[in-house]
């Protein structure tokens, strides 16, 4: 887990390499209202250009003083202390709370899982937005220059916009599992947008796409998205071949699921008191 934490602060410095002060600094928030700001929304208020909003463990209820979104300032994080399978935010008012997070310009939001936001659990609305690590049960919607990899994004069914494009901007979308659509407001192609290396159930429209595939993940078991040894997703196993490397945001947590025949008598043999 040191490793995984270490990752995520090596991104954060590496975008803001040259946006960040000496006084910029670390807002811890934990689930029982401790630490340096007791919501997540009260340290946004809180926050400085540069700064990191440390989210602890346990489930988070997210909303903003008007009611929708919590919208981070330009140039800061929120990432989470130990991962998405640790650290949940979800809707403090429930499934008709129009969004969860919105990222604003530079913004880094990582190791979570989001759950709620009727138009979006996750709104990139500014450029240079880096989205990774999540496990996202709803929509991701991208109004600018973003970069969303290595996440799951849960929107299931024919026509439901799993990831949703807004803008014609430069956009990379890779080594994500997308269990829908990733799809654009508008109907022309967008050249600007990469999607590559993802596992897509859907769908998939007319962006600049390669490497992509569509197969069953092979998660660990229900609600546990910790990927199968043999799973398409495990770094080495990509259906045709190819070097993505993991794709989404949980490695390998399990071994293969093995198959064994038994007579009808032997079966019933088990139940025997």
């Amino acid at each position: 887990m040191r490793h995984r934490l270490h990752i995520v602060f090596l991104s954060i410095a590496v975008l803001f390499g040259g946006l960040g002060s000496s006084t910029a600094r670390t807002w811890y928030v934990a689930a029982d209202g401790s630490g340096d700001a007791p919501t997540i929304a009260a340290a946004v208020d809180s926050t400085l250009s540069g700064d990191v909003i440390l989210v602890g463990p346990g489930t988070h209820a997210v909303q903003s003083a008007i009611g929708s979104s919590v919208s981070l300032k330009p140039n800061t994080s929120l990432v989470s202390e130990f991962g998405p399978t640790a650290t949940v935010l979800v809707a403090a008012t429930g499934p008709l709370q129009p969004g969860l997070i919105t990222a604003r310009d530079n913004c880094v939001v990582s190791g979570f899982t989001l759950v709620g936001g009727q138009s979006s659990s996750l709104f990139c609305g500014g450029d240079n937005v880096e989205a990774f690590n999540n496990i996202i049960h709803g929509r991701v919607r991208i109004g600018g220059t973003a970069r969303i990899h290595h996440n799951l994004v849960d929107l299931p069914g024919a026509g439901s916009a799993a990831i949703l494009i807004l803008s014609a901007v430069p956009i990379q979308i890779y080594n994500n599992i997308v269990l829908g659509e990733v799809t654009a407001f508008t109907p022309l192609c967008l050249f600007d947008v990469f999607v590559t290396c993802n596992l897509i159930q859907e769908p998939l429209g007319c962006f600049t796409a390669y490497l992509n595939f569509n197969a069953d993940p092979l998660f660990c078991g229900a609600g546990n998205y910790y990927l199968r040894a043999d799973s398409p997703c495990a770094p080495g196993n990509h259906p045709d071949g190819f070097d993505c490397g993991l794709i989404g945001p949980l490695p390998v947590g399990c071994g293969t699921v093995s198959v064994q025949t038994k007579s009808w008598g032997a079966v019933k043999a088990l139940y025997k008191k």
